[in-house]
C-alpha cells in the first residue's frame, strides 16, 4: 500500500505548515471503497482523491456495526490512526517533532512544500492487529523502509 505524506505551507508571514499522511483512493480495496469518504489532496501535486488513515485501519465489519458499537470504538481508531500518521510523517520529515501531529505546526525555518510517496504494509483493517502494540508502535512495524526519509523532498 502506498501512503503520500505532505508538508504544505500555510499562507502568511510565519512559516506555519500542515503535515498529513493520506492514502490515495486508488490504493483502496473495492470492498472498502463503499464506506470511505475521499477528501481533496493538499495543494501540492498528487492524486486528487485521498482517504484518511482512520478509514483504512477500521475493522472490516466497522460499517456494518450498530451505531452504538461504532461509537465505542471510533475514538480508539482515530487515536491509532493519528499515531500511525505521526510515525510516517516524523520518519519522512524529521523537523516534525510533535508526539501527535497538530493541525498547524510552526517551524523556525521555511523548507517549503513537499510530497513523498512511500510504500508500507497494507493497513486495511489493521486496527485489531495494531491496537495492542499502539504504545510501542514503530515505523518499522508499518513496513517503512529505513531509507525512505532520503526520498522526501
Amino acid at each position: 500500500m502506498d501512503i503520500i505524506a505532505f508538508r504544505t505551507r500555510l499562507a502568511g508571514t510565519l512559516p506555519f505548515y500542515e503535515y498529513r499522511a493520506l492514502v490515495p483512493a486508488t490504493e483502496i480495496h473495492d470492498a472498502r471503497r463503499a464506506f470511505v469518504t475521499p477528501i481533496k489532496a493538499p495543494r501540492t501535486s498528487g492524486p486528487p482523491a485521498m482517504v484518511r488513515l482512520a478509514q483504512i485501519i477500521a475493522p472490516d465489519d466497522y460499517a456494518a456495526q450498530p451505531h452504538r458499537d461504532r461509537m465505542n470504538v471510533s475514538g480508539r481508531i482515530a487515536l491509532l490512526a493519528k499515531k500511525i500518521e505521526t510515525l510516517i510523517v516524523r520518519t519522512l520529515y524529521p523537523e516534525m517533532t510533535a508526539d501527535i501531529i497538530p493541525v498547524i505546526f510552526r517551524l523556525d525555518h521555511d523548507p517549503g512544500d513537499a510530497r513523498a510517496r512511500v510504500a508500507i504494509d497494507d493497513l486495511t483493517g489493521a486496527f485489531t492487529r495494531l491496537e495492542p502494540q499502539a504504545d510501542c508502535l514503530m515505523a518499522f512495524d508499518l513496513g517503512l523502509r529505513q531509507d525512505c526519509e532520503r526520498r522526501a523532498a
